[in-house]
């Protein structure tokens, strides 16, 4: 009866800013390892995710991976939805949207928005306790005087705000992924320009 239960419930894992799914790579392991139903989504323009930061023009924008998934799940299908970080912002919002589709949400060290208590106070009220936010980078897709359209964290501020009880692997993977959708990114360019000059 244990493992029929396990293989019903599905777990749907949503990582935090300037991350991916590769971040839960040791739950997914372990969860599918105990017969449990694993999925780890991208946001766009995260982890591998091939939409491009420019792209995004609202926080509804980036939460679409999550939502188009939940909206393709078949009638009566529930997740386990799991936020981290920034990804407590993405579930809340799916859980307005999809409540019928959603069994539980665990909010793991994350945001957690409510009706009384939306997402920018909570934004600020992090900014306000963050502290210096080091080598991350900031993009303004909208103008130097709006708000940031991005955030890129550094090394250093990885080092000692994030990572600084994980293992030394865990951000030279990150950095790696990254490296991996730039490199991406150039080629779909290129090729794009290539084809342009042909025609």
């Amino acid at each position: 009866m244990e493992v029929e239960c396990k293989k019903q419930q599905h777990f749907l894992l949503v990582h935090g800013a300037c991350h991916g799914a590769w971040n839960w790579y040791e739950v997914v392991t372990k969860l599918r390892c105990d017969g449990y139903r694993v999925t780890a989504l991208d946001m766009a323009a995260a982890g591998v995710n091939p939409k491009r930061v420019e792209e995004i023009r609202s926080f509804y924008d980036y939460c679409q991976p999550l939502l188009e998934f939940l909206m393709a799940l078949p009638p009566g299908e529930k997740v386990v939805l799991v936020g981290h970080s920034l990804g407590g912002a993405n579930i809340s919002l799916a859980m307005e949207k999809f409540p019928q589709k959603i069994a539980v949400a665990v909010f793991v060290t994350a945001l957690m928005p409510g009706p009384c208590f939306p997402l920018t106070t909570v934004i600020d009220e992090y900014q306000r306790h963050a502290g210096s936010y080091m080598d991350c980078q900031y993009s303004f897709g909208n103008g130097d005087n709006k708000l940031p359209t991005s955030l890129l964290f550094g090394p250093k501020y990885m080092a000692s705000q994030l990572y600084q009880l994980s293992p030394p692997e865990v951000p030279f993977l990150r950095i790696f992924i990254l490296q991996l959708k730039y490199q991406s990114q150039v080629r779909v360019r290129w090729t794009r320009a290539r084809t342009a000059r042909i025609r």
